[in-house]
């Protein structure tokens, strides 16, 4: 199974500017995960279009594989030092992982990146050397799985000056608090949720100077298998279900027909999971309103109605980005939904049976069931899943 990088970022913005001059730039693929933090100089309008081009120049070339030396070179002509103050317009910090293990590390004058490992702050072996009169530091260096790494900008650094901390947070003392969160063992998300708290109270609410984190979190990638529909040709019964079970990871079967299917290629008892509500108990929450029953098939970790399902978990994923955004809830499209966002390979079979009942699919040639699914995997897609689709 592929390590995969688990990545979150927020910015705080300079009290009193509505944009922030510090930009994050994400690019991945299946085999290469870029990071850009870049600091603009000053805050505000400047700030963020200067930081905005640094990050997009550098994370577009160094995910073209370019040279450090190119990328320095184009970001020195297109934004040269300040001539008043002798300092460069945006500084910028760049991760390369490839295969989640072979990492690139290049930084311009911005806070040297936190690498926790076992619960130690690792020392990286950065050399320096000097691009188009810029000081750049560089360091390459294998990652494992369960390292956790955190990019910062200069306002972290200042968070707390002249209050709690006399100079400032200062990165020794960033870097204590992320190795002590890291024991916690949470995900990307919560460390950045947990840095950017601190970072308000030093600042008593009141940024001095814009501020950003980036936590990245490398693990295993998670998978799950999604069977919905019955496929055209019942031979196929077989095999469709056979695709679902040599999935690894989750296995999800979406659609009442094709459960029952499922139950009888695998000679396992479907039950269907609907309390009555005279019989309803506080531990069995009531279904969200028009959701249908769930139901449980022995090796199978999801199983839910189809169509309806289907058309509430692609309105959950219109509303969320991450799985942080979900509302809580124990229902069917919740649940799909939230399998949706935690994994990151997910396979799709779709059976292409045309339902009889169901005009629109007679009509158009193609079911309904297939839509929701094309748009949920455009979703997925968009959020940089690797999403596969079979037809059966």
């Amino acid at each position: 199974m592929r390590a995969f990088v688990d990545v979150a970022w927020e910015s705080l913005s300079r009290h009193g500017e509505e944009l922030c001059g510090d930009t994050v730039k994400v690019t991945t693929t299946q085999n290469s995960f870029v990071a850009v933090l870049s600091d603009g100089l000053g805050s505000g309008v400047k700030a963020n279009i200067l930081s905005t081009l640094t990050a997009q120049i550098a994370g577009a070339m160094f995910a073209r594989q370019a040279r450090i030396e190119d990328v320095v070179e184009t970001l020195a002509e297109t934004l040269p030092e300040c001539h008043e103050r002798k300092l460069a317009y945006a500084t910028f910090a760049m991760l390369k992982i490839l295969h989640g293990t072979e990492a690139l590390l290049v930084e311009y004058d911005s806070p040297p990146l936190i690498l926790v490992r076992d619960g130690e702050v690792v020392t990286l072996p950065v050399r320096e050397q000097v691009i188009n009169g810029r000081r750049i530091r560089e360091a390459r260096f294998h990652l494992r799985v369960g390292d956790y790494l955190v990019m910062v900008s200069d306002g972290y650094e200042h968070a707390g000056v002249g209050g709690l901390y006399r100079l400032g947070w200062g990165w020794q003392n960033i870097a204590t608090s992320v190795k002590r969160w890291c024991a916690t063992g949470g995900d990307a998300h919560s460390l950045v949720n947990a840095l950017v708290r601190t970072c308000l109270k030093l600042y008593d609410g009141r940024p001095g100077d814009d501020a950003t984190c980036v936590a990245m979190h490398v693990r295993r990638a998670v998978r799950a298998t999604v069977l919905t529909g019955p496929p055209a040709d019942k031979e196929q019964d077989e095999f469709a279900v056979a695709r679902l079970m040599a999935g690894e990871g989750i296995k999800v079967v979406c659609g009442g027909t094709t459960a029952q299917l499922a139950a009888r290629v695998l000679d396992k008892p479907l039950q269907v999971e609907w309390v009555p509500p005279s019989q309803r108990t506080k531990s069995q929450p009531a279904r969200k309103k028009g959701t249908p029953p769930m139901a449980r098939l022995e090796g199978v970790d999801l199983v839910t109605e189809g169509i309806i399902t289907l058309g509430q978990t692609l309105e959950l994923l219109e509303a969320a980005e991450t799985v942080h955004d979900l509302p809580p809830g124990s229902d069917a499209a919740t649940r799909l939904a939230r399998i949706l966002l935690s994994s990151d390979d997910i396979h799709f079979v779709v059976g292409t049976a045309i339902n009889p009942h169901q005009i629109a699919d007679v009509i158009r040639g193609e079911t309904m069931r297939m839509m929701y699914v094309r748009d949920i995997v455009s979703h997925l897609k968009r959020r940089n899943k690797e999403v596969t689709v079979e037809r059966v």
